[in-house]
């Protein structure tokens, strides 16, 4: 009996390890992160090291939402990452040290903002960096644009091209961290120009789920980072929109734990519903005295 068990422990083994990983995984996959999209709303977790030569940062989200700033890697030495949704496509701007990288998705057949899961993946391997969204995989160079490439493993689509970044950086960083969905409102005044890029400050804030967000660098990984603190957080992953949207004139109706409010910053309009016009309408009135012609302002 003795020889026979000892046959039976790898397989028992094999078969815990592989119970424990699928219950990592639904737990994982049960636990959403939920942003509500309004100003401000947000949540901070510790930078991704990014000097280093096989640094990875994933994640799965699902949005409504056809434009908005997905998150965004800030260190006071200018090193960055940026994803931001475009017209419903991912969009990756980057630097790791030299020059900045910029990857497009719009030519792919995806649409993520149909509210289900979708996943990407930004990858740096040396002086290669992927970015991957779904089964679709891209990678970028400031010297040669992408090209599409048939794979053999895969009936989707495939496009590739070798990519210059910088070797690791010596520079210390002193602040590092990333936001996903928006920024504290510090950003908007005292700290706007610390980021590399401020204008990303003005991007529409992330209204929708955030799971499954995994570091990988020189410390190994894949791991889960800690989230350091948040604002816009929904307790409930309920959108209250989907029922009524009392916004007025284009307004972008917005589910918080406090209810529902109308964000205006888009249209031409403000107030509670987006019911009250910013500017009155300009006209021009001429009248002639002693044959002069005088313009002014109504």
């Amino acid at each position: 009996m003795e020889p026979n068990s000892r046959k039976l422990w790898p397989a028992l083994l094999w078969l815990g390890a592989l119970l424990l990983l699928m219950v990592v995984a639904f737990s994982h996959g049960a636990s959403a992160l939920n942003l509500d999209g309004a100003d401000g709303s947000y949540a901070q977790y510790p930078a991704l090291d990014v000097t280093c030569s096989n640094a990875s940062i994933s994640l799965e989200f699902k949005t409504q939402d056809r434009k908005s700033l997905l998150f965004y890697l800030h260190r006071k030495d200018k090193l960055y990452i940026e994803v931001t949704l475009k017209n419903g496509s991912p969009k990756l701007r980057a630097d790791f040290g030299l020059g900045s990288v910029e990857i497009t998705t719009t030519h792919l057949p995806i649409d993520i903002s149909d509210g289900q899961w979708h996943s990407i993946n930004i990858s740096r391997n040396n002086d290669v960096t992927t970015f991957t969204v779904g089964e679709f995989t891209l990678s970028s160079s400031s010297s040669s644009p992408s090209s599409p490439s048939s794979s053999s493993s895969s009936s989707l689509s495939s496009w590739n091209a070798s990519s210059s970044l910088d070797q690791q950086t010596s520079a210390t960083e002193t602040e590092a961290y990333i936001f996903i969905g928006g920024f504290p409102r510090e950003y908007k005044s005292i700290k706007l120009m610390d980021l590399h890029l401020p204008f990303v400050e003005l991007e529409t804030r992330f209204r929708g789920s955030i799971r499954n967000l995994f570091y990988q660098d020189c410390t190994g990984g894949p791991y889960r980072p800690e989230i350091l603190r948040s604002s816009g957080i929904l307790t409930k992953d309920i959108d209250q929109c989907v029922k009524e949207n009392p916004c007025l004139n284009g307004g972008r109706c917005l589910t918080t734990d406090a209810g529902r409010i109308c964000n205006c910053d888009d249209t031409e309009y403000m107030g509670k519903r987006c019911e009250i016009r910013k500017f009155l309408p300009v006209v021009w009135h001429v009248c002639t005295i002693a044959s002069v012609s005088v313009c002014f302002w109504l």
